[in-house]
């Protein structure tokens, strides 16, 4: 009647655009923390105790996402191959062993992840969760390996670009083509009995087929391009992550509540500039072309 009391109503779940922000927040104070760790190492002369409370350490890393091989949907060819997406940080007892709180922190941060990479690329929004991979790598190796390659390579796309004789604008179905149509002109059967033509031929084709895989083409049939990229100096990309380790997804862990001084640890997320994850879906579409 008018007289009963209005039943509880449950607040509504947050929605991941929140979720996000309220971990970028985290993720700030936790890079606090780590100027903290810093100053105190630069500080530290002496032998004196380390109050447990100050006993942490922060690392960050990068976290990319693909699709898997049997996904249907609109963003299949860009999440073809990994694309990163956010920085991630995990402040944990120096005692803590990150390599098995690292899983951990990925599962409890997905949705928070999900939508860093969904801000860059709204196509990933379409994708279903079921088929998203996540993997990692230590925030130096990304950008020693990774980063630094991507944004050096302003000279080397516009010499390609000029190898393969297409011009800035060109899709990669263009590129492709003219790539097919040089090679086949530069095939070793066009030049017998003349070794001079051979010879120059050799070495251009060589540079058109250098100049095609530096445009995102000719992946040689590897598993993944994006992790081979630094070759066998780039160690620790983890690839994809076991989604047993990865369990529950989406949810809290207990020693997210927990103090970092008793086996506790806390996790960050912050998106990369959309630019970047932009760059490495637009090579995924192209070398699926």
């Amino acid at each position: 009647g008018f007289g009963q009391k209005a039943a509880d109503v449950a607040a509504p779940a947050p929605t991941p655009a929140e979720l996000l922000k309220k971990s970028m927040e985290l993720y700030d104070e936790i890079k606090k923390d780590l100027r903290a760790t810093v100053r105190d190492d630069d500080d530290d002369a002496d032998d004196t105790p380390v109050d447990p409370a100050d006993d942490y350490s922060v690392t960050e890393y990068v976290v990319t996402v693909r699709l898997t091989a049997d996904c249907a949907s609109e963003a299949a060819d860009a999440f073809s191959d990994w694309v990163p997406v956010c920085i991630m940080n995990l402040k944990s007892s120096n005692r803590a062993d990150t390599r098995q709180l690292l899983p951990q922190a990925v599962g409890a941060s997905c949705k928070e992840i999900l939508e860093a990479g969904c801000q860059s690329v709204t196509v990933l929004r379409k994708a279903p969760r079921t088929s998203v991979e996540y993997a990692y790598e230590p925030i130096d190796s990304y950008n020693s390996h990774v980063y630094e390659g991507l944004f050096s390579r302003g000279d080397r796309r516009a010499e390609a670009l000029e190898a393969l004789g297409v011009g800035a604008g060109a899709d990669a179905a263009e590129v492709k083509r003219r790539h097919r149509k040089l090679m086949m002109e530069l095939h070793p059967d066009r030049f017998v009995g003349d070794e001079e033509g051979a010879a120059a031929a050799n070495e251009r084709m060589i540079r058109v087929q250098q100049a095609y895989e530096e445009l995102g083409g000719g992946t040689g049939g590897a598993s993944s391009a994006y992790a081979g990229i630094g070759g066998k100096a780039r160690v620790d990309f983890s690839d994809a992550l076991d989604k047993s380790a990865l369990s529950p997804l989406g949810k809290r862990r207990i020693g997210q509540d927990l103090p970092v001084e008793l086996e506790g640890w806390r996790v960050g997320v912050f998106p990369l500039e959309p630019s970047v994850s932009q760059e490495f879906t637009l090579r995924n579409v192209m070398a699926k072309a």
